[in-house]
């Protein structure tokens, strides 16, 4: 049996590296913007609540000066882990969502599967950093310590 007329690309070290990085890419694709915006709600929640009700009084400002400028930071930071987490997708998804010559499906099943998880990676992307986007709106348009009714 000659293997370089045979070759199975199972074997090919290269191959499993490129599908090990392919599933890493989908998997910061599918979770990267979601993680980003709980990030930024778990982040800036407690310390608004904090800096404007410390021991259940309500202030009229908060204890520091710094707090807007603290969960922009916060924001910005989550934002761009969210984008980056999108243009990874939309990195996976040029490259998955080639058909081949002839325009006929793939029956492979991990094909269809990576194709699936990188769609649904780009929706999840484009819901996510929208929400990062209205909660910086938040951040900005509303003072932290200012009473909703």
């Amino acid at each position: 049996m000659n293997l370089i007329h045979y070759h199975d690309p199972s074997i090919d070290p290269l191959a499993s590296g490129r599908s090990r990085v392919n599933m890493i890419g989908i998997w910061v694709g599918l979770f990267g913007a979601p993680a980003a915006w709980v990030a930024q709600f778990s982040l800036s929640e407690p310390l608004v609540a904090y800096a404007c009700y410390p021991y259940q009084m309500p202030l009229s400002a908060p204890i520091w000066q710094g707090l807007p400028v603290m969960l922009a930071v916060i924001s910005i930071a989550c934002l761009a882990v969210g984008i980056l987490s999108g243009f990874i997708a939309w990195t996976l998804w040029r490259q998955f969502g080639r058909q081949p010559a002839g325009g006929e499906p793939v029956a492979d099943t991990s094909v269809s599967r990576n194709r699936f998880l990188v769609k649904l990676s780009l929706m999840s992307n484009f819901i996510f950093i929208t929400a990062i986007i209205f909660n910086i709106f938040a951040v900005l348009l509303v003072l932290p310590c200012n009473s909703w009714f």
